[in-house]
């Protein structure tokens, strides 16, 4: 008897009970900031999870406090996971509330108290207006690992970590360099861009948009390395096995393969 097929199929019997994919399970999670991270979702059944079955996952889970950017999830299949960049919900308001006797200036300009409420908002920037963003108070992780302890849920043991041993370019995530080319965080949009330089843990970046400075965990994935990067270290593979084996077609016979 093959069990995982049996298994399969009764994880997809469940799901049409119950309305929703029960092989969805939380797999890791990296903080990009306070209130955005990159989640990995694993998931068992041979059907990939639509974006509908993502979002119910984290209405369902979260209670609806953290939402996915759906245009960010990436689907690995050999893996079987899925990585989405998703926030603490986050709540606006009209630029012109400023104008309310109980909005007091904490940052003149750029940071302002609702006294009766008793929080926190900023002057942001979306699609081109000005509006008033909430300041989270939420640690997205804090809510993740929270979740964690006190619900009963199965999580699977995979990690981004895992797709390092796969055939994904996130292997070179810890190894940036000028003229790569990225998928990268920008005003929460991921965007592609190229790599003009890096400083510490703060990369610059040009794109169709201009050109910005983000930190360096705001960096999702590579999906091109550098022409000449990749030509310095393949030369430095054959030059390695020439002096290893003493023949250097074998060399680049090895670094071709």
């Amino acid at each position: 008897m093959d069990h995982n097929r049996a298994f399969a199929k009764l994880e997809q019997k469940l799901s049409t009970a119950v309305g929703h994919r029960v092989d969805l399970q939380f797999a890791d999670v990296r903080r990009i900031n306070t209130s955005t991270a990159h989640f990995m979702l694993a998931y068992t059944d041979q059907k990939i999870p639509n974006s509908d079955e993502i979002a119910d996952f984290f209405v369902r889970k979260y209670n609806a406090k953290i939402t996915p950017f759906l245009s960010t999830a990436r689907v690995y299949k050999n893996q079987k996971v899925v990585t989405v960049v998703a926030q603490v919900l986050s709540i606006t308001r009209d630029i012109e509330d400023l104008k309310k006797p109980f909005m007091k200036p904490v940052i003149e300009g750029a940071v302002y108290l609702d006294v009766p409420l008793q929080e926190t908002w900023e002057i942001s920037e979306r699609e081109g207006r000005k509006v008033l963003v909430r300041k989270v108070k939420d640690d997205i992780v804090a809510l993740v690992n929270a979740r964690k302890k006190t619900m009963m849920d199965s999580y699977s043991s995979k990690t981004f970590a895992s797709l390092v041993n796969g055939e994904n370019i996130t292997r070179y995530l810890n190894i940036l360099d000028k003229g790569d080319y990225i998928r990268v965080l920008v005003d929460e949009k991921v965007i592609e861009a190229e790599i003009v330089s890096i400083k510490d843990e703060q990369v610059k970046v040009k794109y169709k948009g201009g050109m910005t400075t983000v930190p360096r965990q705001n960096v999702l994935e590579v999906v091109g390395k550098n022409p000449a990067t990749l030509e310095k270290q393949e030369k430095e593979m054959i030059n390695y096995y020439s002096k290893a084996y003493g023949d250097e077609k074998y060399a680049e016979d090895l670094v071709e393969e």
